[in-house]
């Protein structure tokens, strides 16, 4: 039987949450274990790849080798297949990222701060031992430490064992497809979302451009409206009739959590982070610059935790204040707004919303544009939506 490891923390997942995790607790002086159950962390990659640069600039500066296109326009295109165009302003700027670069380079970072880093190494469970001692079950041995990050994702095992509820409403998870399509028709600088019952119910449909004349195509369904395969089957038509001569591959799908992040975010000597603790855009599921900055939090909250040679476990609530004080207000408001979309959400008013905004100079549309044309028929909806804001 291999002998036990033993750390100060031990990180489960190594994604953008945990990586970050794990370079700023090792920049604190803790020895850190980075366990990822994947040979490759970069293989597959289930994600849109899309990111704005306000929202990520919070935790890290985005490299220019990480940048596969810079969004110039964003064309909305309703049930009835109305499109509505407008550019980005440069606060608005966005990008389409290179996750394979992105998440190995975010590891290699890690290390290079003093982590260890065990690839292809899953956990099979997590035990407490005690408040403050976790054991992490897995092929290679047990690992032991004072303090656990579950950074695993939306299914995370380590939380459950740790017990956390992670039971998601049908309401608050999509189950999306994702591929990518090379095809000519492909605009290299725009981004389009495609809504409406019979395209992605509850959800929607991104084609995401990476260059090339490719793009990250994918959709999701809320749950309410999922069946099995059949995020898949929409996937494909929708390929099939846009891109009939398009190629396509690293076709994969997955669960992604739209609802709200998970209380408590820390319990004794462990913590949540990234789509494990529900850390995502409530409403479009994007996760990327929210699994940046708790990491980065969580890492940081960690290190400080150490003093004189001990660990201050009440000091890692300031993981959940800083959390709650700033990406946390933004997410609740988020779900909110989605929660009263969703009332809404019918091809009709859809189809009202793009043909409204059709009669708008194109030069002149940006997002709060679109949010107060959105709610001018319905006021009382507005005042309730502007309300969450204060």
């Amino acid at each position: 039987m291999p002998p036990v490891k033993e750390y100060d923390v031990a990180i489960v997942g190594a994604g953008p949450a945990g990586a970050m995790a794990a370079q700023y607790a090792a920049k604190g002086g803790l020895s850190v274990a980075l366990l990822e159950r994947r040979a490759d962390v970069r293989i597959p990659i289930r994600c849109g790849e899309a990111v704005g640069l306000k929202g990520a600039s919070l935790s890290i500066p985005i490299e220019s080798d990480w940048i596969l296109r810079s969004i110039r326009t964003m064309c909305m295109v309703s049930p009835a297949g109305r499109r509505v165009s407008f550019n980005l302003s440069k606060k608005d700027e966005s990008y389409i990222l290179d996750r394979t670069k992105m998440d190995h380079d975010l590891v290699l970072r890690a290390q290079s701060a003093g982590a260890t880093y065990y690839p292809q190494t899953p956990v099979f469970s997590v035990i407490k031992k005690s408040s403050h001692q976790y054991v992490c079950k897995t092929a290679k041995g047990d690992f032991q430490s004072s303090l656990i990050v579950c950074a695993d994702g939306v299914e995370s095992q380590c939380a459950q064992d740790l017990g956390w509820d992670t039971t998601l409403a049908f309401e608050d998870i999509e189950t999306c497809a994702f591929c990518k399509v090379t095809d000519k028709s492909i605009d290299n600088d725009t981004v389009e979302l495609y809504t409406g019952s019979t395209v992605a119910p509850g959800g929607f449909l991104w084609v995401f451009p990476r260059g090339d004349h490719s793009a990250n195509v994918g959709l999701g369904i809320l749950g309410m409206h999922s069946t099995a395969g059949k995020a898949k089957e929409l996937l494909d038509h929708f390929i099939k009739e846009t891109y009939p001569s398009g190629t396509v591959y690293d076709f994969h799908c997955g669960g992604v959590p739209v609802g709200r992040w998970l209380k408590p975010l820390v319990k004794d000597g462990a913590l949540v982070v990234g789509d494990a603790a529900r850390q995502v855009n409530s409403l479009n599921g994007g996760g990327i610059a929210y699994a940046l900055f708790a990491g980065k939090v969580a890492g940081e909250t960690i290190a400080q935790a150490k003093q004189n040679g001990t660990i201050n476990y009440k000091h890692l609530r300031i993981y959940q204040k800083r959390w709650a004080a700033f990406c946390g207000k933004q997410q609740l408001r988020q779900y909110a707004l989605k929660s009263t979309l969703l009332k809404r959400n019918s091809d009709t008013f859809l189809n009202t919303i793009a043909e409204s905004l059709s009669k708008e100079n194109p030069e002149k549309l940006n997002y709060l544009r679109i949010f107060m044309r959105t709610f001018k028929r319905h006021p009382l909806m507005l005042l309730k939506t502007l309300h969450l804001f204060k």
